[in-house]
């Protein structure tokens, strides 16, 4: 404010030194117009919150703010002095007359004032700014360098909430807009487009590049990132849209690049008919509620308007996790959705008919089951009674309460499967297909029964045991990466994706119908290894660069018992479209319900089968399509 005081009244004696061509001092009269300048100016600016302003990040808005508030003063200073300065020196200030250009107040003194006071007030406060923060400030040196990837409204904020961090160095923009090159944005350089990068890699070692392009196509940025993976850059991108504008993130708020970005899926719109139909107004249980497939589920059906849904988890931890979530989730969203946690087994027959029966439930989602298949390689009666015998009284449950709809949650694993826990998933499928067989044998016409359904899919990203967050975490640690086999593929989708088409598919029309959902091509995970790797900044370590630490080796550690090279969705090729284009229905064979229960009876755990003797079974049962005969 002080400073402010010396230049308004240096203002304005300049206003008269450039307007009347001389180096003169105020007459007697012309000092009258200095006195009130300060007093009228420190108000206004107060007003327009000029000393408010934080000096070191002052912008184009506190320049705005500059120009009105000097404007302001200068138009009130001006309306003063042409009311009260004839009143004090008479006739010889009487306007119009001391307005002359060549008299006490020459009427060009206002304008020239007010641009020299914007330059002046405006230009000490970046000066103030450059050399007190800018040069003076003790910086760490930059440890990134980074090109912003879209010259856009989004590359332009992001840019600007980078400026003042010290550990990065914005070298410019990349943009495919050629129109751009070589022009300066933000006094940052467009150097072209994406050619640029291997160019700029060179010279500016290591290199990040920041994708700023939110609304680029997923096809687009698969090809995007395709290119830039042998280019030794590491790669992260804005927020989706979406997120942005709801406000749950800011532009800064920077993430790395995962296998969603990578697997370039463009996701079909649902059908709001078949997400209604089995949970809308319904009470809805989901077994393994804590799970990563169960707990999507939960969140997708609290949208969907439920009567109530009761989460069912044998974990503690897993349950009081969703449930604490979903609670969260309806007081945000005003949902008033009853939610009830069930701490329980599906291996406990009494708890199972218990929860159905007090609740009501019209709708199951059965997404209860051990999934890794190294453990239960190693635990097989753990297995067994989880994923079979706790599907059969899950499912059995329904059919003795006439439940409406069953939705069996499988696994491409269970086809043809190699490993226990495929096994278990395939003997699951069987019960859901055996008991289908024996409702519809014993209906009696005229009432309704129970609607089984059995959707299977692949490997959803971001599951608990997933290879995702393993390389991630093998990459952050400078380890090698571990690879079963080189040739070895998955399918891959992300968890909300197939959640969304579980519920679809529960909802199609089918007799104990077997639906598969299109995970489409399989993805190699040596592919994904190493592109992982070079976006996240390093190299693939190899005989030319062995000495470098910051290179990363692949290991390959060989295919673990029960593991295969290729996973499949499909046991026969008797496939047929559906409404819906990423949901395709199988006709598989059935099997008499005599025949399953001949199986559960063998695999019963109180037969006291030895693990060799449980495995044989297992694959006996699951690997034939024709169980007659069988003890």
């Amino acid at each position: 404010m002080s400073a402010d005081i010396v230049f308004v009244a240096l203002a304005l004696w300049l206003a008269f030194v450039l307007r009347l061509s001389g180096w003169t001092w105020p007459s007697d009269i012309q000092i009258w117009l200095f006195v009130p300048a300060p007093i009228i100016a420190l108000p206004v600016f107060m007003k327009f919150g000029l000393y408010r302003e934080v000096v070191r990040y002052v912008g184009y808005r506190a320049m705005l703010a500059i120009i009105q508030a000097t404007g302001i003063f200068v138009l009130l200073w001006t309306l003063l002095t042409i009311t009260f300065l004839p009143l004090l020196f008479g006739s010889e200030a009487t306007f119009p007359a001391y307005l002359d250009s060549a008299s006490t107040f020459p009427r060009s003194i206002p304008i020239i004032f007010w641009m020299i006071l914007i330059l002046i007030v405006g230009g000490s406060r970046q000066i103030v700014r450059w050399t007190l923060f800018e040069f003076t400030t003790t910086k760490t040196p930059p440890k990134k360098n980074v090109l912003i990837y879209g010259a856009g409204k989004t590359g332009l904020e992001l840019a600007s909430s980078l400026y003042h961090d010290a550990k990065v160095n914005v070298l410019g923009f990349i943009d495919d807009d050629l129109s751009l090159k070589n022009h300066y944005i933000q006094s940052l350089k467009v150097f072209g487009d994406r050619t640029e990068i291997a160019r700029i890699r060179e010279n500016n070692s290591p290199l990040e590049v920041l994708f700023a392009t939110p609304q680029m196509n997923n096809e687009e940025r698969k090809k995007l990132l395709k290119y830039l993976e042998d280019k030794k850059v590491s790669v992260r991108t804005v927020p989706p849209l979406a997120e942005i504008a709801s406000g749950e993130v800011a532009i800064g708020n920077l993430r790395g690049i995962d296998i969603k970005d990578l697997l370039a899926r463009e996701v079909v719109a649902p059908n709001p008919r078949l997400l209604t139909t089995c949970i809308s107004n319904k009470n809805v249980l989901v077994t393994g509620a804590g799970g990563s497939i169960g707990s999507e589920l939960c969140r997708q059906i609290v949208h969907l308007e439920p009567a109530c849904i009761v989460l069912f988890d044998h974990s503690e931890l897993n349950l009081f996790s969703i449930n604490s979530e979903l609670l969260n989730l309806c007081e945000r969203t005003n949902n008033r959705i009853n939610i009830f946690p069930i701490l329980g087994s599906v291996i406990n027959k009494d708890r199972i008919y218990e929860t159905i029966k007090n609740f009501k439930i019209d709708t199951i989602y059965h997404a209860a089951a051990y999934k890794h298949v190294a453990l239960i390689e190693d635990n097989i009666d753990e297995g067994v009674s989880n994923n079979i015998f706790g599907t059969y009284n899950i499912a059995q449950a329904a059919l003795d309460f006439n439940i409406e709809n069953f939705i069996l949650i499988s696994t491409d694993k269970a086809v043809r499967p190699t490993s226990i826990m495929g096994a278990t998933k395939r003997i699951a499928e069987l019960i859901i297909q055996g008991l289908s067989n024996k409702a519809t044998n014993e209906c009696i016409s005229g009432k309704s029964r129970t609607r089984f359904i059995i959707v299977r899919f692949g490997n959803v990203m971001g599951s608990s045991g997933s290879v995702i967050p393993l390389f991630q975490k093998q990459i952050e640690n400078g380890s090698p990466v571990t690879i079963t086999h080189p040739e070895a593929t998955r399918y891959f989708m992300t968890i909300s994706e197939a959640s969304q088409l579980v519920i679809q598919a529960g909802s199609m029309s089918g007799d104990c119908s077997v639906f598969i959902l299109n995970m489409g091509q399989p993805i190699s995970i040596l592919s994904l290894a190493k592109q992982m790797i070079y976006f996240s900044g390093h190299t693939l370590k190899t005989e030319e660069n062995k000495a470098d630490d910051s290179a990363i080796e692949i290991k390959y550690t060989g295919l673990r018992r029960g593991e295969k090279i290729k996973e499949e969705l499909f046991i026969s090729d008797n496939i047929k479209d559906t409404e819906h284009p990423m949901i395709m229905k199988a006709q598989e064979v059935f099997c008499e319900w005599q025949e399953v229960a001949e199986m559960l009876k063998a695999l019963d755990l109180n037969n006291n089968l030895d693990s060799s003797k449980m495995r044989q079974l297992l694959f006996q049962y699951s690997l034939q399509s024709n169980f007659k005969g069988l003890t």
